[in-house]
């Protein structure tokens, strides 16, 4: 056991960073107006491209007028979509802006004429070098939030252009307290992520199941394969919460952990339905649910659209009290960066 790490005192200025950079998401957008854009291609590898769900879904959901899809980096490349071409814009992100698979995507992109746009940490690297425009952020370990403000903002400005400004006003009527809301997230999540390191604690912690449905699904990937498994080397599977009555429910037994994270999103009573499962059939059972949080500042209009983003935050801060319990180094690798795959 290790003592839980400090939220890092600048937390708020790095999300706020991001906020500050609205304008250039607009700027984004009115240039792929004037190209005639028809679709826009999210792409990212592992938590990059978990990050994206939350603008997808809003751009699934809200955007008339435009055709959205989230892709992995190795997938866009590899598959090479009919749409990709120069009435296509592509957001890519990756943290260090060098991700092999993520630059060679951008490229890709480039190659057939889209619009390309990097997010990624300051200074020079692959994506600040391709993109028509670079979204970043300070270089810290405040990297999850920033890159979903972007998100968040550039699919504001999407919604703006291509038919739907009253969602994006809604959006944008909450995106200003991010910084604020999130830091609360932080402490307001405390007595759950010392539930989840009890379920966790054991040295060879047990098989974990992450639930989500909707955006939350690209949550429970991030907290199964990049939270669990990548950083903690812990046996993890993530299940998609309208899939779990499906097959994954019958794995479930007095002792299964099971952790299901809920929004406030259209997609709420999904994950509602896991909990009351879980409730009944394990002992071992948590919920991280953003219902519980305050998000101070974040109006009611908003709160349902911009929960996804309080959920990541929220399980981030999870983690740290995980790997404070285990006493489990994040930063351990066994082979991402060491050996060539």
């Amino acid at each position: 056991m290790s003592q839980l790490i400090p939220v890092p005192d600048d937390f708020e200025a790095c999300v706020q960073h991001a906020v500050d950079q609205d304008d250039k998401a607009r700027a984004l957008v009115d240039r792929a107006v004037e190209r005639g854009v028809e679709r826009v291609y999210l792409v990212g590898c592992g938590g990059s491209h978990f990050g994206t769900y939350p603008a997808f879904d809003l751009l699934d959901r809200y955007a008339p007028n435009i055709i959205s899809q989230r892709i992995t980096s190795a997938e866009l490349t590899a598959r090479a979509p009919i749409g990709l071409n120069d009435k296509a814009l592509v957001v890519a992100a990756s943290h260090s802006g060098n991700t092999p698979e993520t630059v060679a995507a951008a490229e890709f992109a480039k190659s057939r004429g889209a619009v390309v746009a990097g997010i990624s940490r300051q200074g020079d690297n692959g994506l600040s070098r391709i993109g028509d425009l670079h979204f970043d952020y300070p270089d810290t370990i405040s990297i999850t939030e920033p890159k979903l403000v972007h998100n968040e903002q550039i699919a504001a400005a999407l919604l703006d252009a291509f038919g739907n400004p009253d969602k994006a006003r809604q959006l944008r009527a909450g995106i200003p307290a991010l910084p604020g809301a999130l830091r609360a997230v932080k402490d307001e999540i405390a007595e759950t992520g010392e539930r989840v390191a009890d379920l966790l604690s054991a040295p060879q912690a047990p098989l974990s199941y992450i639930v989500g449905g909707g955006p939350a699904y690209g949550m429970a990937k991030m907290m199964a394969w990049c939270y669990f498994q990548e950083m903690s080397w812990m046996n993890s599977a993530a299940i998609n919460a309208g899939d779990f009555f499906h097959g994954p429910l019958e794995m479930i037994l007095e002792d299964t952990v099971l952790v299901t994270l809920v929004a406030e999103d259209a997609s709420r009573s999904l994950g509602e339905r896991v909990v009351r499962f879980a409730e009944g059939q394990t002992r071992n059972s948590a919920a991280i649910d953003t219902a519980a949080l305050t998000l101070p500042g974040i109006p009611a209009e908003s709160r349902p659209d911009l929960s996804p983003v309080a959920l990541m935050s929220a399980e981030r801060r999870v983690l740290d009290h995980v790997a404070a319990r285990r006493g489990h180094d994040t930063s351990q690798r066994r082979y991402m960066y060491k050996i060539a795959y």
